[in-house]
């Protein structure tokens, strides 16, 4: 009886709106936690925004390459099994598929706007 009196632990068992809710709040705690410890270590917020626009363009490489990264996994290693997968469906996946290929085309378009954005910031604002 104990057993079934705790099966909502079980993060398995939760609706994926309230993990994905979950998750943000987690987030949002361990990035703000974050913030406070490094800018605590750096002396204020001063210093803080010096050491950030230093450490910029390597943020901006290891931001790219962690893309870069993605992307290769994504192409190779995921959409092969994907793709695979759709074609089982009735129409051999062929809507499936071109709503994948959109799919990735906004993602891309929201990782170029998204940097785009940050060298606009990075470069005075607007």
């Amino acid at each position: 009886m104990a057993r079934r009196s705790l099966f909502w632990i079980s993060p398995r068992r939760w609706p994926s709106l309230l993990v994905a809710i979950a998750v943000l709040v987690v987030m949002f705690l361990l990035s703000g936690a974050i913030l406070a410890v490094s800018v605590r270590l750096l002396g204020g917020l001063e210093a803080y925004h010096s050491a950030w626009q230093t450490a910029w363009p390597w943020l901006l490489v290891w931001r790219l390459s962690l893309y870069a990264t993605l992307i290769l996994v994504w192409w190779y290693k995921v959409r092969p099994r994907a793709v695979a997968r759709l074609r089982r469906d009735h129409d051999n996946g062929r809507q499936a598929l071109a709503k994948l290929r959109r799919l990735e085309l906004m993602a891309l378009g929201i990782l170029g706007l998204l940097e785009t954005t940050n060298l606009i910031n990075r470069l005075g604002g607007v």
